[in-house]
């Protein structure tokens, strides 16, 4: 399976950081850049060749990874899709179809750092019959919640606990047919995702709360993955 990594973005919210000397993706946690940690992890997970997706600062990561990369679970292909100009999620994996052969495509944004099993969302996804299928995670709350009767007494008080909520998680599936519906320019959360959903042609795998995942916004996400991140191998 070919996978699709988005790592074209400017990375605003954390720019304090990078200062715009090297792309978000570049970030480094427990010694390993962010992309890094998403090619050990496609790797770890039997995917051997990844498209980077790249435009802000695009030379920096190709000189970085080449076209092979060695993991530490074997070598990984790479191929890179540049953007000469701004074209969103959609239109940045509908760019990088061109080095896609395999059947099945991964996106993946390229700010995610994740040890859950990709085997068996793989599996789950090959078992369905539709398009495509996106890895959906609980919404831990940025902030405290606190609980008020009608008397304004507070009852509890909970620090960013884990919400009923699902979101996506930055992991999906499609079957690489699709790619070519997805929008030249725009995001695809906002185009394709919302059709297909419409369609009934998309379905969720729900990552387990046993796995780590977390997005890398901003400073503050980064530092408390430090804090959290254990590696691959630890559940």
């Amino acid at each position: 399976m070919d996978a699709i990594l988005l790592c074209g973005g400017l990375g605003t919210r954390i720019r304090t950081l990078t200062q715009d000397s090297y792309p978000k993706a570049m970030i480094t946690l427990s010694g390993k850049t962010i992309l890094q940690w998403e090619l050990e992890w496609l790797r770890k997970n039997s995917v051997k060749h990844a498209i980077l997706a790249v435009r802000h600062l695009a030379g920096y990561i190709e000189e970085q990874f080449g076209k092979v990369f060695e993991t530490t679970y074997g070598e990984i292909d790479i191929s890179y899709s540049r953007e000469t100009e701004k074209l969103g999620s959609g239109g940045a994996v509908k760019l990088a179809t061109q080095y896609v052969s395999s059947n099945h495509s991964l996106i993946m944004n390229g700010d995610i750092i994740t040890n859950f099993n990709l085997e068996d969302m793989i599996n789950f996804h090959n078992d369905g019959a539709e398009i495509g299928t996106i890895a959906v995670t609980k919404m831990k709350s940025p902030f405290g919640i606190i609980d008020i009767n009608q008397e304004n007494k507070i009852l509890f008080f909970k620090e960013k606990p884990i919400l009923d909520h699902w979101i996506h998680a930055g992991v999906d599936i499609f079957k690489s047919d699709i790619l070519n519906d997805f929008p030249d320019k725009g995001q695809m959360e906002e185009t394709i995702f919302v059709k297909l959903a419409e369609q009934r042609e998309l379905r969720s795998f729900q990552i387990e709360t046993k796995y780590y995942w977390r997005s890398i916004d901003n400073p503050k996400d980064l530092q408390e993955a430090e804090k959290e991140w254990k590696g691959l191998e630890t559940i």
